[in-house]
């Protein structure tokens, strides 16, 4: 039908018919329907799922979080990543009270799961304890490890991992744990301070740090406890047990995450020297320098599985460290669920 309108001037304008309507083939018509059907089946877009992780240091394993949350990779796996540095205690404190979904912390950790705290481990981040070494100040006092027979040892606490590693280097040369005492002080600028004031003559720190010290001539890299303890699963990724019962599949993404983080660090180096160099606060040549000692050493675990040997030899390692009355069976409280499966 034609119609005719006044345009604003109240003259009557061309004639015209209704443009579009009419003309629609009825296939176009199905195909608006099917693509409107479509739009409502998708609906909204999903939100992310929060997850709250604790990480008990600041070294190159733990900071993968922070890493994988800047290359927006957890979040591609629908994940809102929250990223907190705490204290191996408010860790424990935290995941009973339910305030933390995932920890990055030592292996030891395990110790505490087998006495009845709520959480598994899911992931090896670090084998043998490359991470780890022993400072002395560079006066020459002490120069090699026979010396350190009697000269005490800055840890972080009694029972930590820094303690552990002086007892098996005791060990190590034929010694009883108790030949190398040991001063707890608390985190690494207070053990660098313990040492440099001559409270403790060495001191168990970072690999960063201590290269950071020694390029300004203020320590000597003396052991490398990577070199000294071989079955060892150093740090690993522990999921809560009610965030396993409610968030398995965030968990799961985030394993996936953390591995394509790992991936990520391994392919391209200058990347993650930089970003290093900003999260540890260090200079380029130091991160780089860890970079090397680390990824060259394949210390981080690629596909996230966790050594059974290396939970048998620590199981006898925390009855030393006086985490357990007897040796467990580690395997008990890890799980392999979370990784991705091998085809």
């Amino acid at each position: 039908m034609e119609k005719r309108v006044t345009n604003f001037l109240g003259r009557r304008s061309l004639a015209f018919k209704p443009a579009f309507s009419n003309r629609i083939s009825p296939s176009f018509k199905v195909l608006l329907a099917a693509c409107a059907c479509a739009l409502l089946a998708i609906g909204p877009a999903k939100a992310s799922t929060k997850l709250s992780i604790a990480k008990v240091a600041d070294d190159f394993a733990l900071m993968m979080a922070d890493y994988g949350n800047e290359l927006g990779i957890f979040q591609k796996h629908g994940l809102d990543v929250d990223v907190s540095l705490i204290t191996q205690a408010k860790m424990i404190q935290a995941v009973i009270a339910g305030g933390v979904d995932v920890a990055l912390a030592s292996g030891a950790t395990l110790a505490f799961a087998a006495k009845g705290v709520p959480l598994k481990g899911i992931a090896a981040i670090g084998g043998p304890p490359l991470l780890l070494v022993l400072v002395v100040r560079p006066d020459n006092s002490i120069a090699t490890i026979s010396q350190l027979k009697g000269k005490v040892a800055a840890v972080t606490n009694t029972g930590s991992l820094t303690d552990w590693a002086v007892s098996q280097l005791a060990v190590s040369q034929g010694w009883k744990p108790s030949d190398i005492p040991r001063v707890s002080v608390g985190d690494t600028p207070v053990r660098i301070a313990t040492l440099k004031t001559k409270g403790a003559d060495s001191a168990v720190m970072d690999i960063a740090a201590a290269l950071d010290l020694e390029a300004r001539g203020e320590a000597k890299i003396l052991v490398r406890f990577g070199d000294l303890i071989q079955d060892f699963e150093n740090q690993m990724i522990f999921a809560s047990d009610a965030a396993i019962k409610g968030k398995h599949e965030a968990i799961k993404a985030f394993t996936a995450g953390w591995l394509e983080t790992i991936d990520y660090a391994y392919l391209h180096k200058p990347e993650t020297v930089a970003f290093t160099q900003k999260a540890l606060h260090i200079s380029e040549p130091i991160a780089t320098k860890v970079y090397d000692e680390l990824i060259s050493r394949q210390y981080l675990v690629r596909d996230g599985a966790i050594n059974p040997r290396a939970l048998a030899a620590m199981s006898k390692g925390l009855v030393e460290l006086k985490l357990l009355d007897q040796e467990r069976d580690l395997s008990e409280f890890v799980t392999n669920e979370f990784l991705p499966s091998k085809n």
